[in-house]
C-alpha cells in the first residue's frame, strides 16, 4: 500500500460512517425497531458477559487511561512548542491525528450505545402522551408525592451498595412480568472507584458505554444510592435520556416491596418535582417541604450538607461540559432534563391514574 493511502481512506470510512449515524438519528422509529429493540440487546449482553464477572469498573480504568494519555499529550505539546514553536505543518498533522480519533470514538459510542439516544422508548412502549405540567398538576403531583415519601420512610434508610444493586436487579425482575420490555438481562453495576473525587464532580453515577458498566458513586448519602442503582440500569437497559432513564428507574423501583428502595425512589421523584414546583410556586414547594415528616427532613438536611461540602469550582467546571453533553445528545435543557421525569410521571398518571 503507497505510503499516505490509508490515513485518506480511514477518513472516507470515518466521515461515511458519522454520516450514516447522524441519518439515522432522523429516524426514531428506525432506532427503536433495529438497533434499541434489535442490535442494542445483543451488545449490551455481550459487553456484560466480557466485564459483569470483573469485580472492578473496567470502564474506570480506561477513563483514567485516557486522562493520562491527555496529560501525556498536553506535555508533548507543551515541549514540542518551547522547542521549536509553532510549526504549520506539524500543528496540522496533530489537528488532523485528533479529528480522526475524535470521529472514531463518536463512532464507537454511537454504536455500542449513544443511538438510544434516538429511540422513541418507553413513551412510546407505554403509549404515554407527553404535556408541559400545568401549575395545578404540578401542585397535585407534588402533593401525592409528600404523601408516599412520609409513608415510606423506613427507620433505616440507608443501604449499602451490594444490597441496593441487588434490589435494583430485583425490582426489574418484577417489572417485567408488568413490562415485559424491562425483562432481566445480565446487569453490570460496580462501585465507581473515583471514590469521595466524585463529590466534587457532582455525580451519583454514570454509565460506561464502552464497557457496558454503570457506575454508583457510593459515597453520596446512604438513601440515594437504591434508586441511583435502578437509574444505571435503565441505562444499561438502553434508556440513554437522563428524563428517560429517570421514570424507567421509577417504574421498576416501584414493583419493589422493599420499603428502602421505594423510599430512595419516591424521595428522588419528590426532589424533582418539588424543584419544579419551586420554580412557578416557590411558596408551595416550601409548604410541601413543611409538611414532611422529621425523618424526611433529616434526610434532606443531610444531602444539602453534603451538596454545599463539596460545592466547589471543579464541580462547576465539570458541569459546564455535562451540561453541554446532555445538550448535543437530544436533551436540549441540560442537566435540567433530570428535572423533566416530572413530565412523564404525569403522562403516567393521567394514563393509569397511578403514581
Amino acid at each position: 500500500m503507497p505510503k499516505g493511502k490509508w490515513p485518506d481512506r480511514s477518513w472516507i470510512l470515518l466521515l461515511t460512517g458519522v454520516i450514516l449515524v447522524r441519518l439515522s438519528t432522523l429516524q426514531p422509529q428506525w432506532v427503536e425497531q433495529f438497533y434499541s429493540l434489535g442490535v442494542y440487546p445483543y451488545i449490551a449482553r455481550f459487553y456484560r458477559a466480557v466485564t459483569s464477572w470483573v469485580p472492578f469498573s473496567i470502564g474506570d480504568l480506561v477513563y483514567i487511561a485516557a486522562i493520562i494519555w491527555l496529560i501525556r499529550e498536553l506535555t508533548r505539546w507543551v515541549v514540542a512548542i518551547r522547542r521549536q514553536g509553532i510549526d504549520r505543518a506539524w500543528l496540522f498533522q496533530k489537528i488532523s491525528n485528533y479529528t480522526r480519533i475524535f470521529l472514531f470514538i463518536y463512532l464507537i459510542f454511537n454504536i455500542l450505545w449513544g443511538l438510544n439516544y434516538n429511540r422513541t422508548g418507553i413513551t412510546g412502549q407505554l403509549g404515554l402522551t407527553l404535556e408541559d405540567s400545568s401549575d395545578i398538576e404540578l401542585s397535585m403531583l407534588t402533593d401525592a408525592l409528600v404523601t408516599k415519601t412520609n409513608q415510606l420512610r423506613p427507620t433505616q434508610p440507608a443501604v449499602g451498595f451490594e444490597r441496593s444493586a441487588r434490589l435494583a436487579q430485583a425490582a426489574y425482575t418484577i417489572s417485567s412480568t408488568k413490562y415485559p420490555f424491562l425483562a432481566p438481562r445480565p446487569f453490570s453495576l460496580k462501585p465507581s472507584l473515583f471514590g469521595a473525587i466524585g463529590n466534587y464532580m457532582g455525580y451519583s453515577g454514570y454509565y460506561n458505554p464502552l464497557t457496558g458498566e454503570g457506575q454508583v458513586n457510593t459515597k453520596v448519602p446512604g438513601f440515594l444510592i437504591p434508586f441511583v442503582a435502578c437509574h444505571e440500569m435503565a441505562h444499561q437497559a438502553g434508556y440513554a435520556r437522563e428524563n428517560e432513564a429517570n421514570f424507567v428507574g421509577f417504574l421498576a423501583a416501584r414493583e419493589s416491596k422493599d420499603s428502602a428502595l421505594l423510599y430512595s425512589t419516591y424521595l428522588n421523584m419528590f426532589l424533582y418535582a418539588n424543584g419544579e414546583l419551586r420554580r412557578v410556586d416557590s411558596a408551595s414547594a416550601k409548604r410541601n417541604m413543611d409538611m414532611l415528616v422529621p425523618g424526611v427532613k433529616k434526610d434532606i438536611e443531610q444531602y444539602r450538607k453534603w451538596l454545599k461540602s463539596y460545592d466547589t469550582v471543579v464541580g462547576d467546571f465539570v458541569d459546564v461540559f455535562y451540561n453541554q453533553y446532555l445538550k448535543l445528545n437530544e436533551q436540549p435543557v441540560g442537566r435540567r432534563s433530570y428535572n423533566q421525569v416530572v413530565n412523564w410521571l404525569l403522562a403516567y398518571h393521567r394514563k393509569y391514574e397511578q403514581l
